[in-house]
């Protein structure tokens, strides 16, 4: 690797593992397959197929785009701070003394007794700044970014349900996961 004058290099780069992304491609091309097919059955001997063939030209556009954003999704992270590229394209950087510490935690699914790993990247007050899904994001990337930074990490006690993690710290949480952890119900 060559480094230009005035960069930075990274200790850690890290990105999603594809396995989710397999699976939505898989449903997804269960899902239009048989619904072009049958779209296309119904308006090729009128001759009123084209718009069926826009329509599936967009979506295919759109989901090969959406395929290409999730693979450039990434994080760097090394002791000097934090970058991430969203799926939306949207780079964010966060220099070390930005970052408070790392909380990982381990959150049940939902109507599960499986966990899945969480790593939440807070500022000095507590507000999460970024994300790691277990989800998305294998446990070895989660361990490289936390290791990179040199900040202090905080490793929850137990797994907790979604419920317990918005009533204990909701400000780790996205707005509409606090608004259905409120409404759900204990059993």
């Amino acid at each position: 690797m060559t480094v230009q004058l005035g960069e930075r290099t990274r200790a850690a780069a890290v990105r999603p593992h594809p396995y989710p992304f397999q699976q939505w491609t898989i449903a997804i091309l269960l899902l239009m397959a048989p619904i072009f097919a049958v779209l296309y059955w119904l308006t090729v001997p009128t001759g009123s197929w084209l718009p069926v063939a826009v329509a599936q030209a967009a979506l295919t556009l759109f989901f090969g785009l959406a395929v290409i954003s999730y693979y450039l999704t990434a994080i760097w992270a090394d002791d000097a701070g934090l970058t991430t590229r969203d799926v939306f394209g949207r780079r964010r950087t966060y220099p070390v003394d930005g970052i408070g510490g790392v909380v990982r935690l381990d959150l049940y699914r939902s109507g599960s007794l499986d966990v899945r790993p969480q790593l939440f990247l807070v500022d000095p007050d507590g507000r999460l700044l970024t994300r790691m899904h277990g989800t998305c994001w294998e446990i070895e990337a989660m361990d490289a970014v936390a290791n990179a930074l040199g900040v202090p990490v905080m490793q929850g006690p137990e797994p907790l349900t979604l419920r317990d993690l918005s009533q204990s710290r909701p400000e780790l949480l996205h707005w509409f996961e606090r608004r259905f952890a409120a409404l759900s119900v204990d059993y």
